[in-house]
C-alpha cells in the first residue's frame, strides 16, 4: 500500500538524521551498540510491515534489552522511536481482546524508557515524558478510530438487515400472488378436466408457468432472508407516477412492457426511484431539473435517475449501502456519481429474468 512507502521513506529519512550525528558510528559506543540500535530498528519495521503478536513482542523486548544490557553507554534515535510508534499503532489497531493488553503495554515501556540509556537527568526525563505523551496520543487516536470504525460496521449491518427485512416482505407477497394463482387454477383445472379437458390443459400450462416464475424469484431472493419478517403490500411500477408526481421538479420517462417484470424485479425498480428522490430533497435542493428514466428490454430494465444539483455527495451513504444489497441480489448492478454534464446520477440495470422464467 502507499501508506508503507510513504512510511518507509520517513523512516529512512529520520535514519539519515540519526546517522549524520553519530548515533551509529559514535566513538563513545562500543562497536556492536550501532549495530543492535539498527537491528532493533528492522524488528520494528518488520513488526508493522507484517503485523505479528510475536514479532512485535520480540521488536518491544530488542528495544528493551538494549537499553538494559550496559545501561548508560547508548544512544537512541529518531528512527527507532518512529518504528517504536509504527508497532504500538499496528498492534493497538489489531488487538481484539484484553490479551492484548500487556503486549501493548510492553511496547509502551520499550517506547517510553529509551531515555535511560542516557545518564538520567532533567533532558531525559523530559524526553520520557514526552514519550508517554506519544504513546497515549497513538493508542488514543487508535481506539477512536477503531470506535468510528465499528459504528459504521454497525449501521451498515443495520441497513442490510433492514433491506432483507424488505426483501422477506417482499417474498411473501409475490410469492404468495403466484401459489395463490396456482392454487386456484388447479382446483378450476380439477372441476372442468372431465367436461373439457382442452381448457384443464391450459389451465394446467398456467400453473407450470406460474410456478416457474415463483422458483426463479425463490432462487433471485433466497439468500437475503430472514424469517421473522412482518407483512407489507409490494410497491411497483405503477406506484413510481405518484413519487414523481409529488416531486415538482421531476420528469417521468418509461419505455418499454412494464406490465410483464417480476414482482421483485418491479418492487427494486420502485425503491431505486424513491431513494434517488428522497436524496435529491434532502442534498440537491438547489437542482431544478429531475429526470426519471425507466427503459426495459426482454432481459433487462434500466433505470436513471439524474438532477442538476452540485455533484458533491453528502450524507453517510447508507441509503445507496441498502440499494446496492438489493439490486445486487437480483443479479443487477448500480453506480451513482456525479453525471457527465454536472449533476448526479444513480443508474441501475436489474434482469427481468424473462429467460429464466
Amino acid at each position: 500500500m502507499l501508506w508503507r512507502f510513504g512510511a518507509i521513506a520517513v523512516l529512512l529519512a529520520a535514519a539519515f538524521v540519526d546517522f549524520y550525528y553519530g548515533l551509529f558510528r559514535s566513538p563513545g559506543l562500543y562497536p556492536w551498540t550501532g549495530w543492535a540500535a539498527l537491528g532493533c530498528i528492522v524488528l520494528a519495521v518488520s513488526a508493522w510491515l507484517r503485523p505479528h503478536r510475536a514479532l512485535a513482542a520480540v521488536a518491544a523486548t530488542a528495544s528493551i534489552a538494549f537499553t538494559l544490557v550496559n545501561p548508560l553507554d547508548k544512544e537512541f534515535g529518531l528512527a527507532e522511536t518512529l518504528a517504536l510508534t509504527g508497532v504500538l499503532a499496528v498492534t493497538a489497531h489489531r488487538a481484539r481482546s484484553r490479551r492484548d493488553a500487556p503486549l501493548i503495554g510492553w511496547i509502551v515501556i520499550a517506547l517510553v524508557t529509551q531515555p535511560l540509556r542516557f545518564p538520567l537527568g532533567p533532558t531525559e526525563l523530559t524526553l520520557a515524558m514526552a514519550l508517554v505523551v506519544v504513546a497515549t496520543g497513538v493508542v488514543a487516536c487508535v481506539g477512536y478510530l477503531r470506535l468510528l470504525a465499528n459504528a459504521r460496521e454497525k449501521q451498515v449491518a443495520a441497513v442490510k438487515a433492514e433491506q432483507k427485512a424488505e426483501f422477506a416482505r417482499d417474498l411473501h407477497d409475490f410469492v404468495g400472488h403466484h401459489i395463490t394463482g396456482m392454487v386456484v387454477l388447479a382446483q378450476g383445472a380439477g372441476r372442468i378436466v372431465e367436461r373439457d379437458p382442452a381448457q384443464a390443459r391450459q389451465a394446467l400450462d398456467r400453473i407450470e408457468e406460474a410456478g416457474g416464475e415463483a422458483m426463479a424469484a425463490l432462487r433471485r431472493m433466497i439468500g437475503m432472508l430472514r424469517d421473522d419478517a412482518p407483512v407489507a403490500p409490494v410497491a411497483g411500477i405503477a406506484d413510481i407516477e405518484p413519487l414523481v408526481a409529488a416531486e415538482p421538479r421531476a420528469t417521468l420517462e418509461i419505455h418499454g412492457d412494464t406490465a410483464a417484470l417480476p414482482l421483485e424485479v418491479a418492487s427494486s425498480v420502485h425503491r431505486v426511484v424513491m431513494e434517488s428522490l428522497t436524496n435529491i430533497r434532502k442534498h440537491a435542493q438547489e437542482a431544478t431539473t429531475v429526470d426519471v428514466q425507466i427503459q426495459t428490454t426482454p432481459d433487462w430494465v434500466m433505470v436513471k435517475v439524474s438532477n442538476n444539483g452540485k455533484p458533491a455527495r453528502q450524507g453517510n451513504g447508507f441509503g445507496l449501502v441498502g440499494l446496492t444489497e438489493r439490486v445486487q441480489a437480483l443479479g443487477g448492478r448500480i453506480k451513482a456519481g456525479p453525471g457527465i454534464d454536472g449533476g448526479w446520477v444513480v443508474d441501475a440495470a436489474l434482469p427481468t429474468g424473462r429467460a429464466t422464467a
